[in-house]
């Protein structure tokens, strides 16, 4: 699989988090010329030198955000502050190793506050909600186009392995301006569930999902005949999971299907010699250190051993036919975690459509990189089908 061309920096890895961030610039949470000039100061792969020119970035956004609203230019005061969430969210990416690190933890706490300031500033309802979950609440967003309270269908976006709630806001305006509302939230192992609460991410994610729509279908502007589950990155594996048990979904869309996370755990000898070689590579590696602790972190792990055995409880395939809804699965060109999408739609017994999205398109790489309004374009007119023609489901539960 062709890998995107570099847009930066040599790092494969600290290229893509600069694209990443780049991306969020369709959605008015990044200025090119800012998130350039952030990556300039970069001058080799360093987690503190990443740390600290992106922390810059997001004080710069915010002194522009204070500006804004001393002068009363509302628009300007929430677009600052939007760039400021997300440059804190991109300052301790390379931290998450220790949840514990004071500069992760005030990264975040500024990412969410700063986002918390955007809503506040937006046209259009974004309310943010505690969602009840086995004795506690996961955090999340709600957003609707207007606030007539009118039922409308529902895009629910689970975060991914290293994203938050506040992050989700990068699929909320394409849905928003479709009239569809849109749910972000965490469940454990994301976000300030993970950070704040202690939550680990569990392989069972439909345990995760029934509580989030029990609590979603009470609101009054959401149409229960018409939710939509989006997993992108990491909730590839999860909402293709959660799917498979609960059946008030009127339609899936993964991008890119993970169905099963254990097959990139290697068997046979290559599986017994794994272990051995991952400890090696973090002694020897502060960046492998980093991937894998991250990792670890997010599943409450310490030994590569552990974690690379309890990937393998994260496959989906022997449910994956209890699948109800229809299905789209997108491929980008390029994708690192790609490559499941054709195993998913196998193993599935409900209409589903692959859809492949090119480099040559400008939709190449993780999630299609920066070609996100290709996504949407791609993507948004398959669920306008979908739900145009998806009856109200029968039941409220899921099984």
């Amino acid at each position: 699989m062709a890998r995107p061309a570099r847009l930066h920096f040599s790092d494969e890895d600290l290229d893509g988090q600069l694209v990443r961030t780049l991306s969020m610039a369709v959605v008015s949470a990044a200025d090119l010329g800012e998130a350039m000039a952030a990556a300039a100061r970069v001058d080799r792969p360093d987690r503190d030198r990443w740390h600290a020119a992106w922390a810059s970035a997001a004080a710069g956004a915010e002194e522009a955000a204070a500006a804004a609203t001393a002068a009363g230019d509302r628009v300007s005061a929430r677009a600052a502050h939007l760039r400021a969430s997300e440059y804190h969210r991109q300052s301790w990416y390379y931290l998450r190793s220790d949840l514990g690190d004071p500069r992760l933890r005030e990264g975040h706490r500024r990412h969410v506050a700063e986002f918390a300031a955007a809503a506040a500033l937006m046209d259009s309802p974004a309310e943010r909600v505690a969602i009840p979950y086995e004795g506690t609440t996961l955090p999340g967003w709600l957003f609707a186009p207007d606030a007539s309270g009118t039922p409308r269908p529902t895009v629910v976006l689970p975060c991914g392995y290293d994203s938050t709630a506040e992050y989700g806001w990068a699929d909320v305006p394409p849905a928003l301006e479709r009239g569809y509302n849109a749910l972000t939230f965490e469940g454990p192992g994301q976000g300030a569930a993970l950070i704040e609460q202690g939550l680990v991410l569990r392989p069972d994610f439909e345990a995760v999902l029934t509580p989030v729509l029990d609590w979603l279908l009470t609101r009054p502007e959401v149409d229960p005949g018409a939710v939509v589950l989006v997993g992108r990155s990491f909730a590839g594996y999860l909402a293709p999971r959660a799917a498979a048990f609960e059946h008030r979904l009127a339609a899936l869309v993964c991008d890119p299907a993970q169905p099963d996370m254990g097959a990139r755990v290697p068997g046979g000898l290559a599986g017994l010699l794994a272990a051995p070689v991952a400890r090696a590579q973090v002694r020897a590696s502060a960046r492998r250190r980093e991937f894998f602790g991250a990792r670890m972190a997010a599943h409450g792990l310490d030994d590569v051993g552990d974690y690379l055995r309890e990937l393998r409880r994260y496959s989906m395939l022997d449910v994956a036919d209890r699948i109800s809804c229809p299905v789209v699965v997108v491929e980008a060109e390029g994708d690192f975690a790609g490559g499941g999408g054709r195993t998913l739609v196998d193993a599935l017994t409900v209409p589903a459509e692959l859809v492949r999205l090119t480099a040559a398109q400008g939709a190449s790489g993780h999630c299609a990189g920066l070609g996100q309004q290709v996504w949407a374009g791609a993507v948004h007119p398959r669920l306008h089908r979908l739900l145009s023609a998806a009856p109200v489901p029968a039941g409220s539960g899921s099984r």
